[in-house]
């Protein structure tokens, strides 16, 4: 089918100067290969700030995540923090957890509980799980990155 050959050509033709190209920029020296690698190598030398997105080590049993909803945002900026945290966490292990997950000694902390809850959904009843959380006061001048 002659139709279909025009479209063929042009995609050799383009592949072969592509080819030829890469030839020449070969052939032109190592000097500016030396170049190109130094500049990766200063690339790499480079470690760009990475923030934790999840608690590691014994945070990471008891802190879940934070709570973030617009009360929350709102204590956050008097130096309250809200997270969900396991079920059978208490406050002790929940001031240990941010002192090593975030370097941060809480004042105090609350624990509330959040109950289970049925809903009725397109004519079929199911429940929304509830959860424990916690509410971290920190001294001021403390702030915690979530």
């Amino acid at each position: 089918m002659a139709l279909f050959d025009v479209f063929k050509k042009k995609k050799e033709t383009a592949r072969f100067e592509r080819k030829q190209k890469e030839k020449v920029e070969s052939k032109k020296g190592p000097q500016e290969e030396e170049k190109k690698t130094k500049d990766l190598k200063e690339a790499a030398d480079f470690v760009a700030p990475v923030k934790k997105s999840k608690p590691e080590g014994y945070a990471a049993k008891v802190l879940i995540g934070p709570h973030i909803t617009e009360k929350s945002t709102d204590l956050g900026k008097q130096g309250t923090y809200v997270f969900k945290i396991k079920s059978l966490a208490n406050k002790v292990m929940v001031k240990q957890a941010i002192k090593e997950a975030y370097g941060v000694r809480p004042k105090k902390v609350n624990i509330s509980f959040s109950p289970a809850k049925t809903r009725f959904i397109r004519g079929k009843h199911g429940t929304k799980s509830g959860f424990k959380k916690a509410m971290v006061y920190l001294k001021k001048g403390d702030k915690i990155e979530i």
